[in-house]
């Protein structure tokens, strides 16, 4: 029997998200923990234990512990059965996966309005530049990098302003991923939506 990965994570971390949504799409065997960040579950003891960064997502896999995402991705695709897409076995396409994904860090509040307009320019070189050659990052089919940048997408919406409805190719693309991922995407997005809609009425 495969040893099933068991998740810490918390549900409004696009890390989190995207990790959740591999699992599910790789029909990998796994548990899930939630860890209430607002009540410093992260903090804990035991939680320390496991990370002593205090940070999600974490995966433990039998006796081993990954705490970064893009390895906790890399590992579950290296110890599960799933199509080539998803982590190419090709090390140029691998390389140019690490190259080209999105990627977004939390800034203090003070910050928000400038981080937000420098995600808007990352998102309009991302649409010229990517969305230009094909329906996905690194080719014809999705893959992690797509994963992590439409979690990273949809994170944005928390500032409360629908940039998407100006941006249809963009918005064509969150389309096209979550179409490849239903049903797992509503189920996994379903707590950030429930969030975003409250900023945005």
């Amino acid at each position: 029997m495969t040893t099933e990965f068991v998740l810490y994570h918390a549900p409004l971390s696009q890390p989190c998200r995207s990790i959740l949504l591999l699992l599910k799409l790789t029909n990998a065997p796994y548990k899930e923990i939630l860890i209430d960040l607002v009540k410093g579950e992260h903090r804990t003891p035991e939680f320390l234990a496991i990370n002593p960064f205090h940070r999600v997502p974490v995966v433990v896999h039998g006796d081993f512990v990954l705490t970064e995402s893009p390895a906790i991705a890399k590992y579950i695709i290296n110890n599960v059965q799933c199509e080539d897409h998803w982590y190419p076995v090709d090390a140029k396409k691998r390389a140019r996966y690490f190259r080209e994904k999105i990627s977004g860090k939390p800034v203090p509040q003070e910050e928000k309005d400038a981080a937000y307009t420098e995600f808007l320019e990352v998102v309009t070189g991302f649409e010229n530049y990517f969305l230009s050659r094909g329906p996905f990052i690194i080719g014809d089919k999705i893959s992690i990098a797509d994963l992590f940048a439409v979690s990273e997408i949809i994170q944005a919406q928390l500032s409360g302003t629908d940039f998407l409805s100006d941006r249809p190719k963009l918005k064509e693309y969150v389309e096209r991923v979550k179409n490849e991922t239903s049903p797992h995407f509503d189920d996994v997005f379903k707590k950030i939506f429930e969030v975003i809609l409250t900023r945005t009425k």
